[in-house]
Parts: C-alpha cells; structure tokens; sequence
C-alpha cells in the first residue's frame, strides 16, 4: 500500500471542492435565472393583419356594411368624417348586434343594447362601446387593421 502525501490529498480535496461549489453556484444561478423570467416574461411580439373591407364607393354615407373577420361579424361605416369599422360583438355579453339602417344605430337584441354609429353606447346594460379597428382608405379601397391572435402554449 503506497502512503499518499499531504500536497496530493490536498489538491484532491481542492479539486472535489471546486467541482461540488462551482456546480452548486451553476445551479443556483440557473434557478434565479428561470425565477426571474418567470416573473417577468418576454411580452410577446404583436403583429397585425391587414383586412380588404370594401370598396369606397360600395358603402353610401350613413349605412353600414357587414362583414366577417377572424370568423367574428364587423360592420364598416361611411361617416361624413370617414369610415369606422366597429366589432359586431356587443360588449355586455357577448352578443352579435344588428344594424338599425331607419335610425342609425347598432342593436343588440339580447338585452336591448343601443350603440350609435360610433359604436358608442346610448342606451341599456352594454358597459363600454364596441370595439373599434384602425381604419386605412388607400385611393377606392378601404382596409382595417387587426390584431392577429395571440397563441398559447397549448394552442
């Protein structure tokens, strides 16, 4: 049996050391990484669509167009200012509103929701106006923004 030396003991015991602490320190150093992204996760990158509504001269001034976008109803408005394009999804439930052409306004039939062609609310239980798209009239066409949806980790 060969006797070890005192120097060769202890590099060895510098060496498990070393190996032990600096793969302690990876590991906590990797968990705090993870705590922190956890708690502050990337936001994610938004991006937009860009939708062909209608043609300028489809629509007069003062009716509505309907349209299906992202398998929602949106209608498309001809105001004196401009075009609106509102969602046609009413916001106290969740309800699909109709056009009212004889008094301007949207309607929902489910709990008597009244929204002018703004899409402002001007009467009964909806909470907060429709839902409005940015709007782009290029020469005769008319396009509407919209954001394109978010997918989840299990989507």
């Amino acid at each position: 049996m060969v006797n070890k030396t005192a120097s060769e003991e202890s590099r060895r015991d510098f060496l498990t050391k070393l190996g032990t602490f600096g793969a302690l320190g990876v590991a906590v150093a990797v968990f705090a990484r993870n705590l922190f992204l956890f708690n502050k996760p990337p936001k994610p990158k938004v991006s937009y669509h860009k939708y062909l509504v209608g043609k300028v001269n489809e629509i007069p001034k003062g009716k509505a167009k309907e349209i299906l976008i992202q398998k929602k109803p949106v209608f498309v408005v001809h105001l004196e200012d401009g075009f609106k394009v509102l969602s046609g999804v009413c916001t106290h439930l969740g309800c699909i509103v109709r056009w009212e052409e004889n008094k301007n306004r949207f309607y929902c039939p489910c709990h008597k929701g009244f929204f002018d062609q703004s899409g402002n609310v001007i009467g009964g239980p909806p909470p907060t106006p429709l839902e409005k798209y940015d709007v782009t009239v290029d020469g005769n066409l008319v396009f509407v923004q919209v954001k394109d949806k978010e997918k989840g980790h299990w989507s």
